[in-house]
C-alpha cells in the first residue's frame, strides 16, 4: 500500500523528469505511413454522421495530434475568425491522411476545437494548478519540452499568463458550480459518446437490473410513461424537447442532443442524417423516373407508335411539334421526322375541320396523308369508311380542337399529333410547297384546293387560314391570370404571353438516358399555360420533369447508367 501511494505521490509531481505520465502522446505511426505510400484511410460513418469503427478511432485520435501540433495553447477561443487560416491547414491534413466527405468539414473542425480545449486543460492541471505559487511555472517543464517541442516557451509564458488571470479564474469558478448542480453526471470519456452506451448501461445497472442511482431509476420510469402515452397519441414528443428531456424537466440546448456526441445535431439524430435523407431522395426519384418512363411509353404505344431504341434514328428539330411526336419518330432522308411503321406513299398536308357555328373550314395541323388508302384498311382497328383517308399529325395548329372522326384514345387535335387518325377527304389540303418529291398523285379531292383564301359563310366575309387561327386562338381564351399567380410562376408567364402567342416554342433537349436516345421536345404556348394553371399537362411537360429528376440525380452522384 505504502508503495503504491508514493507511486501516485511521484506521479503528481510532472516537475520531476523521471516520472511517467499515465498515457503518452499519439503520434499516429500508421498514419504517417500510409501518408508516405500516398495512399488515405477509408472512414465510414453511422446514421447520425458520426465516424465508425476503427478507421473512425484513428480519425478522432489523428484530429487530437494537429490539435496539439497546429493549435497554440494560449488561444482562448477557437471560434475566432483569426484562426481562419490554421483550420484551412487542419482541414487539408485530415483530408490527405482520410477519405472524407467535405460535408464532415465542420465535424472535424469542431472536434479539433474540443480536442485543443482538452489538451490545454490537461497541461493546466497538469502543470500549472498545484504549482500556481511556484516560479518555476513560468518555465517549460522538460516533459513538455521533450514531448511537445512545438510549444515555444513564448507560447508557455502567454499560456500561464491567462491561466492565472483573475478572468480565468472567474470562468472556472462558474464552472465547477454548474458543474456540482448536475444531478446526472456526464460519463463521455475520450471516446464520447460513440462507444459508451453499453459500457454505461452495465455499469448503472446492478445484479437485479435495477439501476443504481435514484435519480435514473425515475427518469427511467418516466420515459417508459411517456414513451407509452407517446403510442398512444396523449403525449407529444417535438425535436429537442423529446421525451428524455421532459423526463429529466431540463430543457436541452437548441443545437445539442442530450445523450449524444456533442457534434450530433438535432437535424441528423430527430431526422434522417443528410446522407440518408439525400440516398432516399434520390431513390425516390429513380423511381419516378421509371414510373413516368412507363407512362410516356403507354401514351406512345395508344397511338400505335414504339419509342425508338436506337440512338441513331432521333427525331429533328424540323417538326417544332409535341413529344408525342418526338418520342417515337425516325429521321427519313428530306428531314421530317415520322412514325417508324408510317408507309412511304405519303404526302405533306394540310388538315380542316368544319366549323358548324360560322360555317367553311379551320386549319388545325399540318401532316401527312396516305393517298392510296382503301375504306376497308383500319385505324385503331377501325376501318376508314368511305370518303376518308389515313393521316397522321405532326404540327398542331389549334390543339384543343375536336377531330373530325375521333377516336377511343384520342378526341382532340392534341390527343392525335404523331399517331394515326381517320380524316374526310374533303378536309385535307396537300401542301404543294412542301411535297416537292412527292411520289404520290398530286392532290387529295377538296373543295378548297387551290383556292388562296378560304370562303366561309359568315355575313358574306372572306376570312383567309391566318385569321381562322387566331380566331381558335382567342376561342380558347388562354388568358395569365397575373394577379393570382404564384410569383414563381410569373416570369415564365411573362414571357409566354409576350414570346409565345405567335407559335414560338421552347425546345428543351432530353438525353439519351431517359428514353434511350438523344431527342429534343418543344413546348407550346398551352403547355407552359396548362402547367402553371395546374390543369392536366402534356406528355411535353412530362419528359421535361423527367430530365430535372434525372439532373438532380446525376448532381447527387447516383444517375443510373
Amino acid at each position: 500500500m505504502e508503495h503504491s501511494k508514493k507511486g501516485r505521490a511521484r506521479r503528481r509531481n510532472p516537475m520531476d523528469p523521471t516520472v511517467e505520465g499515465k498515457r503518452r502522446a499519439t503520434i499516429m505511426k500508421r498514419v504517417h505511413m500510409a501518408r508516405k505510400r500516398g495512399e488515405r484511410i477509408q472512414v465510414t460513418f453511422d446514421e447520425k454522421g458520426q465516424p465508425e469503427g476503427k478507421h473512425g478511432d484513428e480519425l478522432m485520435s489523428w484530429i487530437g495530434v494537429l490539435a496539439r501540433e497546429h493549435v497554440p495553447i494560449w488561444i482562448q477561443d477557437w471560434r475566432s475568425s483569426d484562426l481562419d487560416g490554421l483550420k484551412e491547414i487542419i482541414w487539408k491534413e485530415t483530408v490527405t491522411s482520410f477519405t472524407v466527405e467535405e460535408s464532415f468539414r465542420s465535424t472535424c473542425l469542431k472536434s479539433c476545437g474540443e480536442a485543443a480545449r482538452n489538451f490545454r486543460y490537461d497541461l493546466y492541471k497538469t502543470f500549472v494548478e498545484e504549482f500556481i505559487n511556484e516560479e518555476s511555472v513560468w518555465t517549460r517543464p522538460k516533459k513538455v519540452i521533450d514531448n511537445y517541442p512545438n510549444i515555444e516557451e513564448e507560447d508557455w509564458m502567454k499560456f500561464v499568463q491567462y491561466r492565472t488571470s483573475s478572468q480565468f479564474q472567474q470562468l472556472s469558478d462558474r464552472g465547477s458550480e454548474i458543474r456540482t448542480n448536475n444531478e446526472y453526471s456526464s460519463r463521455g470519456g475520450r471516446d464520447g459518446y460513440r462507444k459508451l452506451d453499453q459500457e454505461m448501461l452495465e455499469q448503472q445497472m446492478g445484479l437485479d437490473g435495477e439501476l443504481k442511482n435514484p435519480a435514473c431509476k425515475k427518469a427511467s420510469e418516466l420515459i417508459m410513461e411517456y414513451n407509452t402515452q407517446e403510442s398512444q397519441g396523449t403525449f407529444e414528443s417535438v425535436g429537442t424537447n423529446d421525451v428524455l428531456s421532459q423526463a429529466l424537466s431540463r430543457p436541452e440546448h437548441k443545437g445539442r442532443v442530450r445523450g449524444q456526441s456533442k457534434f450530433v445535431k438535432p437535424s441528423q439524430y430527430f431526422n434522417l442524417s443528410r446522407s440518408s435523407k439525400k440516398d432516399n431522395e434520390v431513390q425516390s426519384m429513380r423511381r419516378e423516373i421509371k414510373e413516368l418512363k412507363a407512362l410516356v411509353r403507354g401514351l406512345c404505344a395508344n397511338r400505335d407508335v414504339e419509342p425508338s431504341v436506337d440512338p441513331k434514328n432521333v427525331p429533328t428539330v424540323d417538326q417544332h411539334n409535341s413529344f408525342k411526336a418526338s418520342c417515337s419518330a425516325q429521321e427519313k432522308q428530306d428531314g421530317v421526322a415520322e412514325p417508324p411503321t408510317m408507309p412511304v406513299d405519303s404526302q405533306k398536308c394540310k388538315l380542316y375541320i368544319f366549323d358548324e357555328v360560322q360555317g367553311g373550314q379551320l386549319l388545325v395541323a399540318f401532316g401527312r396523308v396516305w393517298l392510296e388508302s382503301l375504306p376497308t384498311d383500319t385505324v385503331h382497328g377501325i376501318p376508314l369508311g368511305e370518303g376518308n383517308v389515313r393521316v397522321s399529325i405532326n404540327v398542331p395548329k389549334l390543339k384543343k380542337l375536336p377531330l373530325p372522326i375521333p377516336t377511343y384514345d384520342a378526341t382532340t387535335v392534341e390527343d392525335a399529333v404523331n399517331g394515326f387518325v381517320a380524316w374526310p377527304k374533303s378536309l385535307v389540303e396537300l401542301d404543294m410547297s412542301m411535297n416537292k418529291a412527292s411520289r404520290g398523285p398530286s392532290q387529295v379531292p377538296d373543295p378548297a384546293a387551290g383556292n388562296k383564301k378560304r370562303q366561309k359563310k359568315a355575313g358574306n366575309k372572306t376570312i383567309d387560314s391566318q385569321t381562322e387561327v387566331q380566331q381558335g386562338v382567342q376561342e380558347q381564351k388562354l388568358v395569365f391570370d397575373f394577379n393570382n399567380m404564384n410569383r414563381v410562376m410569373r416570369p415564365l408567364a411573362y414571357y409566354a404571353h409576350s414570346s409565345m402567342r405567335q407559335g414560338n416554342q421552347i425546345e428543351v433537349p432530353i438525353p439519351y438516358t431517359i428514353m434511350g436516345f438523344d431527342m429534343p421536345v418543344f413546348l407550346s404556348f398551352e403547355d407552359i399555360y396548362e402547367f402553371i394553371n395546374l390543369q392536366e399537362i402534356s406528355a411535353n411537360c412530362i419528359l421535361v420533369y423527367m430530365r430535372y429528376l434525372e439532373e438532380l440525380c446525376r448532381i447527387n452522384g447516383q444517375a443510373e447508367k
